[in-house]
């Protein structure tokens, strides 16, 4: 008989064999699936004003054989909710992903979030399990994405002639940094940062803008800092001083061979210069100068994304697999 329990990210043993789980589940999938061991251990049972974490797992006997994971926002879309469903390749088709996802459909009720949120992740320009199984589960695809992946001796390769074709536009300035933005342009990159959800393709997600301002800022700063996460950020500079755009690449203390690129955003009264790929160069050139041993970045864009797409695409990204962004209405 296996039941459905929820997991205390506070008690180490538990969330370890939920970890397991989560990373048996997604083992056979390319690039970076699955966050080490540390970063689980570090990140989710800490205290998180921007997000509430549930985790559950479905336990047969003394053995965890499934784990999900309910994310919510708490400053912004408050009717919304992100759910995760793993189980151990070897108890698969037993019904316990469908436990899973219904117990996190409770949890998200009962919180009043009527709108659940997930992904699921299929070889590119195919289908997989994972998709029927959304389907059956009624989750619609509200948007399609890629998963890119970034060999860093490419980028090495393409650098010089990238860095020719997108030179900082006159008049503009790029500046870098580590996670903590410096205290003349916070109020601006504010600004810039609640224009996120209406210049990123959602497709017909159901989300809603945010608002950034200075003390919001500095706490998520702070956090990332508190976690070993380190934000290297490019942010170019307009003559007027303003923020014009961001981009990052974001790289954990506990895995220094891995990174991940988090925003990247064009003010849009200053695109058609190409600061988007003047600032991605930027961006990849602190991250390779800051970690020698860095190996890969991945990022992902909507498909229909075609400008962002084009600028990976130069920098030497390949698309490793397509994700499906779905919704279901409770």
């Amino acid at each position: 008989m296996v039941d459905i329990e929820q997991i205390n990210p506070r008690n180490e043993a538990a969330l370890r064999a939920w970890w397991e789980v989560g990373r048996a589940a997604t083992a056979d999938r390319p690039g970076k699936p699955w966050p080490l061991w540390e970063q689980s251990r570090v990140a989710l049972p800490a205290d998180n004003p921007e997000r509430g974490v549930t985790l559950v797992g479905a336990i047969d006997g003394r053995e965890m054989v499934g784990a999900g994971l309910l994310t919510r926002t708490l400053k912004e879309n408050l009717h919304t909710a992100m759910a995760f469903a793993f189980v151990r390749p070897d108890r698969t088709r037993e019904g316990i992903g469908r436990r899973l996802v219904e117990e996190l459909e409770v949890v998200a009720v009962g919180d009043g979030r009527p709108t659940v949120q997930s992904e699921a992740y299929l070889p590119p320009g195919g289908s997989g399990a994972a998709e029927h199984f959304a389907r059956a589960m009624g989750y619609d695809v509200a948007s399609r994405e890629s998963i890119k992946e970034l060999t860093l001796t490419d980028f090495v390769e393409r650098r010089d002639a990238l860095a020719a074709r997108a030179p900082v536009p006159e008049g503009y300035r790029i500046i870098t940094f580590d996670t903590v933005c410096p205290e003349e342009h916070l109020a601006s990159f504010g600004r810039l940062l609640g224009m996120l959800m209406s210049e990123v393709p959602l497709g017909d997600l159901d989300l809603e803008a945010s608002e950034w301002s200075a003390e919001r800022i500095r706490a998520a700063e702070q956090r990332q800092v508190d976690t070993g996460r380190h934000v290297q950020t490019a942010m170019a500079i307009a003559p007027d001083g303003s923020v014009a755009g961001v981009s990052d690449v974001r790289v954990d203390d506990s895995d220094p061979v891995h990174g991940q690129v988090g925003i990247t955003i064009v003010d849009p009264a200053h695109r058609g210069r190409r600061l988007g790929l003047a600032l991605k160069v930027a961006t990849h050139d602190l991250a390779v100068a800051t970690y020698p041993d860095l190996v890969s970045v991945d990022t992902s864009n909507a498909e229909v994304n075609t400008w962002m797409n084009a600028v990976n695409d130069a920098l030497g990204y390949r698309t490793i697999e397509t994700l499906l962004e779905l919704q279901k209405k409770l």
